[in-house]
């Protein structure tokens, strides 16, 4: 612990400094030294040794990720995996696609069905992207919106729009009318496919949030009952503060 000019004067001149001056200056450099424990800590928690400014990053994403609920970020996983198995579905290379079935059936019942389906859970993956407010979340928000952007034309020929706030919206008319050859254009790769790949980063991260949520058990951040136990034996409950 470093141990600051003017506590070291006290301790080396105590006359000089009333016993109030003193406990306000060992009481400081005791602050400081746990706020830098503390972000040792939060290092060590992530895996990341280092105490660069990406390290104070990182520990502040932590820090916003942990204040929400494992539920949350359960629902978050849920609704990414979601995304990437109705896209899985509207596959075209799989052997005898949703396409092919349509073909002979001559219904898209299937096809509109399953399109239903990946709008409402991509929807609801952005907004868990937005609710989430950590740096990673954000930065995945902002290429998946990208990524939309793009594609609007394409997904307008089969009746999905994008609102200003990047969600998706289904003319439902539109979408029921669109032949197999226009929905497999649109559906079968291109902005499905990409959508996937980052709904795995989404589910991933959130899994990443989970454990960390799992490992606060041992909470850097309340320094409530950091030393209840009596002395100093190794039976107390020293740092082990359930959150």
């Amino acid at each position: 612990m470093r141990i600051t000019r003017n506590y070291r004067n006290s301790m080396v001149n105590p006359r000089k400094n009333s016993k109030s001056d003193q406990a306000s200056l060992i009481k400081s450099a005791l602050n400081r030294s746990s706020a830098n424990s503390r972000a040792t800590r939060l290092a060590s928690i992530l895996g990341n040794k280092n105490t660069s400014q990406t390290s104070a990053l990182t520990a502040r994403d932590f820090v916003t990720s942990t204040a929400k609920s494992q539920k949350f970020y359960y629902d978050m996983q849920y609704h990414a995996n979601q995304v990437t198995e109705y896209a899985d579905a509207l596959k075209s290379s799989n052997k005898n696609s949703v396409y092919d079935k349509a073909r002979e059936s001559g219904s898209t019942e299937q096809i509109v069905s399953d399109i239903k389906g990946f709008v409402a859970q991509y929807n609801n993956m952005l907004s868990d992207l937005k609710e989430s407010g950590t740096r990673a979340d954000s930065s995945i928000l902002t290429q998946i919106n990208s990524m939309a952007r793009l594609a609007e034309k394409e997904l307008a020929t089969t009746g999905i729009s994008r609102k200003a706030d990047g969600t998706l919206v289904i003319d439902e008319e539109k979408l029921a009318a669109a032949d197999v050859d226009t929905l497999e254009k649109v559906w079968g790769g291109g902005f499905a496919s990409k959508a996937s790949a980052k709904a795995g980063t989404v589910a991933a991260t959130a899994e990443k949030n989970i454990e960390a949520e799992k490992s606060s058990i041992y909470s850097p951040f309340d320094r409530a009952n950091l030393y209840s136990g009596s002395g100093s034996s190794s039976s107390g409950k020293y740092f082990n503060y359930r959150r």
